[in-house]
């Protein structure tokens, strides 16, 4: 494959299309296959092979040499859920991942009910909710523990300026500093590229891509319901971590991005400090 390749099978009402238009993809009111998507506008070597089968699921089309398989299971799919997993558990060698909505209870009782041969090749994710935002966050959480370095080598770097690569490098520095910062990154939303980034334990080029399309989704809903304020910051709280996506007002377009430990970081002092950083800002 010219990318790395992530198949993805749809099994979800509403859900999945929603991710769907999110990547751009028009006319998704039914069952169909959408292969090499994008993410991040082609920023990144990832593409998606997108997959939303009719009653008898169809993995004629399925890549072979994915890079992963991931099954999105939403209710009243039970019937086709348990055809994928007799051919994909046995036939694929790939990370087999499921994502399963709150309300898919029988669904859940198929993964429960594998063997142990066949349940330790599929790896479950029971969403908290039923949010397209919970959806990317999660997905893009996992894509980015995906071995993707030798296709990042190949793509050409930005050739920066001494005074704003500098200013943006003292900007992670800075954001770095915070108590309990684990990673940090400045993302322009409009293409999903990440301009800057400090700090490790995940793949930032993809967080920052996936967390593009939340800022894009959530600033929709604001503009379909009249609310003309703007966004400040937008939180995802994980067990032990929080993630902070703080828009910079001044430079339309931007965000930076905060990974932060629970146990050692204060919130609302980060919050704080990233106001003073964004002000420093020279884009």
């Amino acid at each position: 494959m010219a990318h790395p390749t992530v198949t993805v099978f749809d099994l979800t009402a509403s859900l999945g299309l929603h991710a769907l238009t999110q990547l751009g993809v028009s006319h998704t009111s039914g069952p169909g296959f959408w292969p090499q998507i994008a993410l991040g506008n082609g920023s990144l070597p990832l593409r998606l092979d997108w997959h939303r089968p009719d009653k008898d699921p169809d993995l004629s089309t399925s890549a072979a040499d994915a890079a992963a398989t991931i099954l999105l299971v939403g209710p009243g799919s039970i019937n086709r859920l348990r055809t994928l997993l007799d051919t994909l558990v046995s036939a694929t060698h790939t990370k087999l991942w499921a994502f399963l909505m709150p309300n898919a209870l029988m669904e859940d009782a198929v993964f429960k009910a594998l063997p142990a041969a066949q349940a330790q090749h599929v790896q479950v994710f029971r969403l908290p909710d039923s949010s397209p935002q919970t959806l990317w966050f999660i997905l893009m959480e996992q894509l980015g523990k995906l071995d993707f370095k030798h296709f990042l080598a190949l793509q050409p770097s930005p050739t920066p300026r001494d005074d704003k690569s500098s200013n943006l490098k003292q900007c992670m520095t800075d954001t770095m500093t915070i108590d309990g910062a684990l990673a940090a990154a400045l993302v322009d939303y409009r293409s999903g590229m990440c301009l800057a980034q400090a700090g490790g334990g995940m793949n930032l080029d993809l967080a920052a891509a996936g967390n593009s399309q939340v800022v894009k989704a959530k600033l929709a809903t604001m503009e379909s319901l009249g609310l003309r304020r703007g966004i400040e910051d937008i939180l995802i709280t994980l067990g032990d971590q929080y993630h902070l996506i703080r828009l910079v007002p001044n430079n339309a377009g931007l965000f930076l991005y905060l990974v932060l430990d629970k146990a050692k970081g204060n919130l609302a002092l980060a919050r704080y400090k990233l106001t003073d950083i964004e002000r420093t800002l020279k884009v």
